[in-house]
């Protein structure tokens, strides 16, 4: 039992963490770490692996021993230097963040090192994430932050900036690639598949009715709107896209198709975005466009305007009026 974290984590992700054990080792570990993956990918395993090993009294080949009082009190949730906070209801909440944000200014308790992990980081709310930023910029002492998120795309950009980036891989992506177009997706959706999940059945589900494809593609003619600035972009929303999106789940996908979307915008603004990882290709020149139309300030408003779904979302907000109020914002911004 006292050597589960440790087992898990090396059983799921024997790489990623074989190489955090040898930055604590030769004490290179950076200051904040945004893990990102599938939910079960090991990410929560590994950062509390990495506290275990950084606190370790009885340290064996490397790895932390999961039976001292320090390993043991870790796996409690009893060690007053490493925090561990997690979404209370729907949301990670400021006053949440404001406890850690004291944490972080306070000396370690009982050392000089302290560890913040942050589960389902992406359920901040923006106020919470914005009061974490400076600190996770200007930490004090000797602090190690865990942001842990299962899809990046709804973790602000600006927190997203400011970390080490670690994609916890579940199939490969080649093994993923290879499965999707072995079931038949056409090429020109495997991207946009793969980045919002890793699960081979959520996307068989998609297929079944063609779905995912019909969706894509009124994503990319609403894009094209908004990119003319033309407000034809609204009726467009009523009239072709709402009759697709019929459940919760579908406007969850959406949201994410949506993020995906700008996300190729931001990639090519910042010349990252390589050609094999294009989410859109068949509307590439025009994300090239607004790439170049776009400042990137306005980018990173429209992302954020985006991440504010989820709130409206969570307060059963009609979908139609949220998209329509979303539309309606990137308009402006691209006018601002």
């Amino acid at each position: 039992m006292e050597h589960d974290i440790v087992n898990v984590a090396q059983t799921k992700q024997p790489a990623i963490f074989t190489q955090f054990m040898n930055l604590v080792k030769n004490n290179e570990l950076s200051h904040a770490y945004l893990f990102t993956g599938e939910d079960g990918a090991g990410q929560f395993s590994v950062a509390m692996g990495v506290a275990m090993r950084l606190f370790c009294t009885n340290v064996q080949n490397g790895m932390p021993c999961g039976k001292c009082a320090e390993c043991v009190r870790i796996m409690n949730y009893d060690h007053p230097d490493v925090v561990v906070t997690k979404p209370d209801g729907q949301s990670i909440k400021i006053d949440q963040i404001r406890h850690v944000k004291s944490e972080f200014t306070k000396s370690a308790m009982e050392g000089s090192k302290k560890v913040f992990i942050i589960s389902e980081a992406e359920k901040m709310t923006t106020g919470a994430a914005n009061g974490l930023l400076k600190f996770i910029e200007e930490p004090t002492g000797n602090v190690v932050s865990f942001l842990i998120s299962k899809n990046r795309n709804l973790v602000l950009p600006t927190i997203i900036s400011r970390t080490q980036v670690v994609e916890f891989p579940s199939l490969s992506k080649k093994l993923m690639v290879k499965e999707l177009q072995s079931s038949g997706v056409k090429p020109s959706e495997v991207n946009l598949m793969i980045s919002i999940t890793n699960s081979l059945d959520q996307i068989k589900g998609w297929l079944k009715d063609d779905w995912f494809a019909s969706t894509q593609k009124m994503l990319e003619k609403w894009f094209i709107y908004l990119v003319k600035d033309n407000t034809m972009a609204m009726p467009f929303i009523q009239m072709s896209l709402m009759p697709l999106i019929t459940n919760k789940d579908r406007q969850r996908i959406v949201i994410s198709m949506m993020l995906s979307l700008f996300d190729d915008v931001l990639e090519t603004k910042y010349g990252t975005l390589a050609e094999e990882r294009v989410k859109y290709p068949s509307i590439l020149e025009q994300t090239k466009l607004a790439a170049s139309k776009w400042r990137n300030d306005q980018i990173l408003k429209m992302l954020d305007e985006l991440l504010d779904v989820n709130k409206s979302m969570a307060v059963n907000v009609n979908f139609q009026n949220i998209i329509e109020a979303l539309t309606l914002k990137i308009l402006e911004i691209s006018k601002s």
